[in-house]
């Protein structure tokens, strides 16, 4: 007879304890003074999100708000405090002028349980300065200039595959599943060291790991909470790739670098993977040069696939995508293209991908337009007075930089919801603030591959476009819609364009 009062009382004493928990933790920025919006109890600012609104939408409705009134204001990710800044000033302070006050990304990783997270994107502290410096020895922007043969060789090998692949002069085109193949070429070259053919032969063990690197039972919650209480969930061995993808990344790299090293065997272009094999030399001849170990090579090799795919993929089909609304901007960049390959003997170059001007216009208004990052993230590592204000960022708070917003934004934009290249003409570039554009993000911890992943774009985009014209067919989703479960902001569905070969 006494159970169910028992549990009465239990179950009133665990919704009190959690409505206090609630209370406190959503109190946080009142109890600072900091301006911000009226959370939703336990959701925060995020209800909503995953179902009926992107993170992106939250965030576009908070800039647009308070922008003007405040540098930042208070953000609840759920319980989690956050600073969104608003300010480019502060910004540009964050990123750039005083970043060594804010050189973490507030990331989980876990480089003991979970070896694919030992990448750049995650690491935090000693561990990514650790990593950045050995890049940084390997005079790594330098090398990469290197590299555009070997990116030509996909190219080649992916062009021949569209001919095989559009036997036909006219037909509907998955073009979301056509560029990733090109990207997933692209990485699984020059990272990985496999050649590939995507287009061609789809269903290989490398395509598979690409698109289920993460374990078959992860749980979003558990990931937030390790996002909140990385230390814990570091000590209770959190990971969050899948064994067999780490498995797979790891037996891979072992293999690619015995046959480069043992067997001295060596590509005929240079890439990526050979840049950390030859670190691995020079560090023999120098005892000064720490050499890269296995398991970090593994962990920057997987960082293309984490960072680029994905992004690189959705930036690539919303490109097509506007040019195939927009015929006028098609055939002017074809005409471009052509008349840039008709004075380097048709083929491309280094020389010829910088001439490339109004096509790195386009490609820069899909990134402006169709973030594929709606934010950045940043962890301030000590106090941190913002200049010319009163207000303090405290040791540990996260703060989020909304990088779409700002893309959105009519000050720096001129009818920013138009798709327009003349948005990044030379003369109005030069009138915006650097931090008014952010695809890569700025400063120490900006992508640190972001002018091979702009190569790599340009020369998909060249390839398709001097072959190929895109029209929208009964498949294309006007207008288009993102899908509110992901990070990334991209489409909700593939898109689908008819291709007309030329």
């Amino acid at each position: 007879m006494d159970f169910f009062p028992r549990l009465f009382w239990t179950l009133l004493g665990t919704a009190s304890l959690c409505y206090f928990v609630i209370n406190i933790a959503l109190g946080y920025w009142k109890r600072r003074g900091i301006l911000h919006e009226k959370p939703k109890k336990p959701w925060g600012h995020l209800k909503g999100v995953g179902r009926k609104r992107h993170v992106y939408e939250v965030l576009q409705t908070l800039y647009d708000k308070y922008k003007g009134q405040a540098p930042f204001v208070g953000f609840y990710a759920l319980l989690k405090p956050m600073l969104l800044i608003l300010d480019l000033e502060s910004i540009h302070y964050i990123l750039l002028k005083d970043s060594k006050y804010f050189m973490d990304r507030g990331l989980y990783y876990n480089i003991q349980d979970d070896a694919l997270s030992q990448n750049q994107l995650q690491m935090d502290g000693p561990d990514w300065q650790h990593m950045h410096l050995k890049l940084k020895s390997l005079q790594w922007q330098e090398k990469i200039q290197n590299m555009l043969p070997a990116l030509l060789k996909v190219q080649q090998t992916f062009a021949t595959a569209l001919k095989d692949k559009l036997p036909n002069s006219q037909m509907k085109q998955n073009i979301s599943e056509l560029v990733e193949g090109f990207n997933i070429d692209c990485i699984s070259s020059l990272a990985f060291g496999l050649e590939g053919d995507s287009l061609r032969y789809r269903n290989t063990q490398f395509h598979d790991m690409c698109k289920s690197y993460t374990k078959s039972n992860f749980n979003i919650v558990k990931a937030y909470l390790a996002f909140c209480f990385p230390n814990i969930a570091r000590l209770l061995q959190y990971y969050m790739y899948s064994p067999e993808a780490t498995q797979y990344f790891q037996k891979l790299i072992s293999d690619k670098l015995n046959e480069r090293e043992y067997q001295r065997t060596q590509p005929m272009q240079y890439d990526f993977l050979q840049l950390w094999c030859d670190s691995r030399k020079i560090s023999q001849r120098n005892q000064m040069f720490k050499k890269f170990e296995n398991q970090e090579i593994v962990g920057q090799a997987f960082s293309f696939i984490l960072a680029g795919l994905e992004s690189s993929t959705t930036t690539l089909a919303c490109c097509l995508y506007e040019l195939a609304l927009q015929p006028e901007i098609q055939a002017k960049a074809r005409q471009e293209i052509r008349e840039v390959l008709g004075k380097h003997n048709n083929k491309l170059n280094e020389e010829g991908i910088r001439e490339l001007v109004y096509l790195k216009q386009i490609l820069n208004e899909t990134l402006r337009k169709h973030s594929p990052y709606p934010f950045l993230l940043r962890l301030t590592t000590k106090d941190y007075e913002l200049p010319n204000s009163v207000f303090m960022l405290q040791e540990g708070n996260h703060l989020i930089i909304p990088t779409s917003a700002i893309h959105h934004d009519a000050k720096y934009y001129a009818n920013p919801d138009k798709f327009d290249p003349q948005h990044f003409h030379s003369t109005q570039v030069q009138q915006r603030p650097a931090c008014a554009f952010l695809p890569y993000g700025i400063g120490p911890r900006a992508c640190i591959a972001q002018y091979f992943v702009q190569q790599q774009m340009l020369v998909c985009l060249t390839t398709l476009l001097q072959q190929y014209a895109f029209t929208p067919c009964e498949e294309t989703s006007i207008p288009l819609t993102y899908d509110n479960s992901k990070l990334l902001k991209k489409p909700k569905k593939d898109i689908w364009l008819t291709m007309e070969k030329l």
